[in-house]
């Protein structure tokens, strides 16, 4: 099992059903030698009435009285005195005669016997015409180990018992493990998401006051990154506007038109510089949106704009998101499919569970190597794109963020026919996590 809950469960149950046989076992053997020298006890007693009976009884009416002794689990027969019979002192016998021998007295030997094969038992006199002896053969040894049906019946039992205990010690053992791996999932798509309850035992607590101290902490690094990168931004803006003034009255005319281009490349680079590291926390308050009129409201927009975009398929209902952000994800898409391959063709579809946008382009497409380093924060695919399409390449890592704040994802696929498609996956009901951040959010908007 790989789970550690499994394991857990498999150590108990296991452990446990040990531990039953072992105490079983043990139990059985206690009981047996305790109640063994009890029947020895008894049988001493019986065997020595048994001969006093027989010896105040005349010699010929012995036979007819020795069928009336038989006690089922040894058998009385009567010999004459004379008789040899094969000697044997194994210890069970040996273990029987003991008792029988301290009953009777020394003037009585008792001797261990075989009487045939696999058929022992013991004799002592009577008088010097009969001798009584005490056969085992055929019968079953009193408190012999159970029979297998019965032990596996036991062992049955006791998983019956076991197994909903042990699956309950084991939820409870690893429930806040769960939550923390739950908790981990959450704040790798929303960085406001709730924190851990500091509650349950000392190790718990522990781990989750280092899960929430590690969480405030990324919070806090990320809102200081976020801050120096927008005073760099709004620093680097003014001596960029003063210099476009001074290039527009003192650079030749040959030369203003590169320098203002180089000016509105580093504009460009510092402001989505600045929307990329905004883009891995939501600070929107998350509203039902129809996804199919803000689709339409972006293809009509690129066709004002002369840019071939095209839209296809309809969505069954309003989905709760960020409006702007979800709309500068499918933005940044609709850009690279115009850029690169010409136009975009949106393709809406949706399930009970999920939704499905795809962006596709009539393009080159892109190496299988590369359709996921393109997401990398700075990325260009020299092969197959070039700088003259402009772009800094945070374009597709901003609107991977924005997609994974909603809980969702985005892959790049080479389609069949030609071009590149951008698959973006949204789930249908946002995890609980996700949606309690919206107060979290709007205070922070």
């Amino acid at each position: 099992m790989k789970s550690l809950a499994g394991r857990i469960f498999l150590i108990l149950v296991v452990a446990t059903v040990v531990i039953q046989v072992l105490s079983f076992g043990v139990v059985l053997g206690y009981l047996a030698q305790v109640k063994r020298a009890e029947l020895y006890r008894f049988m001493a007693a019986d065997l020595a009435m048994s001969r006093a009976v027989l010896l105040e009884q005349p010699a010929q009416q012995r036979a007819r009285l020795i069928e009336r002794l038989d006690r089922g689990f040894y058998r009385l027969v009567l010999q004459p005195a004379g008789q040899q019979n094969t000697p044997h002192d194994s210890g069970v016998i040996l273990e029987t005669i003991a008792p029988v021998q301290q009953k009777l007295g020394p003037e009585v030997p008792v001797r261990g016997i075989q009487l045939a094969p696999n058929v022992y038992g013991m004799e002592m006199p009577i008088d010097d015409v009969h001798k009584l002896v005490v056969s085992f053969g055929g019968k079953d040894p009193p408190f012999a180990p159970p029979p297998l049906g019965v032990v596996l019946g036991y062992l049955a039992l006791v998983l019956l018992a076991v197994m909903p205990v042990a699956w309950l010690a084991v939820r409870l053992a690893t429930r806040p493990l769960s939550r923390l791996a739950a908790a981990a999932r959450a704040l790798g798509a929303n960085l406001n998401a709730p924190q851990v309850p500091e509650t349950g035992t000392s190790e718990v607590v522990g781990a989750a006051r280092a899960f929430n101290a590690m969480q405030r902490a990324i919070q806090k690094h990320l809102d200081e990154r976020t801050q120096i990168l927008a005073s760099i931004s709004h620093d680097l803006k003014t001596p960029l506007t003063r210099l476009r003034l001074r290039v527009g009255n003192l650079a030749p005319a040959e030369q203003r038109q590169r320098c203002e281009e180089d000016i509105d490349a580093m504009n460009a680079l510092v402001q989505e510089g600045l929307d990329y590291a905004a883009s891995a926390q939501l600070r929107e308050r998350r509203v039902p949106l129809d996804l199919n009129r803000l689709v339409e409201d972006l293809s009509e927009r690129a066709s004002d704009m002369g840019q071939r975009v095209s839209t296809s398929g309809q969505l069954a209902a309003p989905y709760e998101c960020a409006p702007r952000a979800l709309e500068r994800a499918l933005q940044n898409l609709i850009d690279n499919g115009v850029k690169y391959g010409g136009g975009a063709q949106i393709v809406l579809s949706d399930t009970t569970d999920e939704i499905e946008i795809r962006v596709e382009d009539n393009g080159p497409g892109l190496p299988e190597d590369l359709l996921e380093k393109t997401f990398d924060p700075f990325f260009r695919a020299e092969q197959s794109r070039s700088r003259v399409t402009g772009g800094t390449g945070l374009g597709l890592s901003i609107a991977r963020n924005l997609i994974r704040a909603h809980g969702g994802e985005i892959r790049l696929e080479n389609r069949v026919a030609g071009g590149l498609a951008a698959r973006v996956t949204l789930p249908r009901h946002p995890a609980a996590s996700q949606r309690s951040d919206r107060k979290l959010s709007a205070g922070s908007a």
